[in-house]
């Protein structure tokens, strides 16, 4: 029996290791942007060997997720609708509105086989 006491429910490992890699993702993802959010302080002749390490390590993860039929969806400037795959951290503020755009993306939705695994979480602003 496993640690969570399901090893027996058929399919339950499965999801599980998919929540887990789902969840990595999302760190890998956020390590990555804070990575971006660095680069501006990088030496200059050390900044392009860098950027292109972060942009190897993000296609690889896309490459990694892509195998398991996953991905990293980021929602930053589109139109915020009720059906999208995340949480808004501010939607309190804009209840009832239809003029709202993600203004940023704080952890991406991992989406597998048309399906949220993990919903995203973002930050909403008016359109200008």
């Amino acid at each position: 029996m496993s640690e969570h006491g399901n090893a027996h429910k058929p399919g339950t490992i499965m999801m599980d290791s998919e929540e887990t890699t789902a969840r990595l993702a999302v760190e890998y993802w956020k390590l990555l942007r804070v990575l971006e959010r660095a680069l501006d302080s990088v030496p200059e002749d050390r900044r392009e060997r860098y950027a292109s390490q972060g942009r190897y390590a993000a296609e690889r993860l896309d490459e990694l997720l892509r195998d398991r039929k996953m991905s990293v969806q980021s929602f930053d400037g589109m139109d915020f609708e009720v059906n999208l795959p995340v949480s808004p951290v501010n939607g309190d503020e804009f209840q009832g509105r239809v003029d709202v755009v993600v203004a940023r993306t704080i952890e991406p939705a991992i989406i597998a086989d048309m399906r949220p695994v993990l919903m995203g979480k973002v930050y909403l602003a008016s359109k200008e």
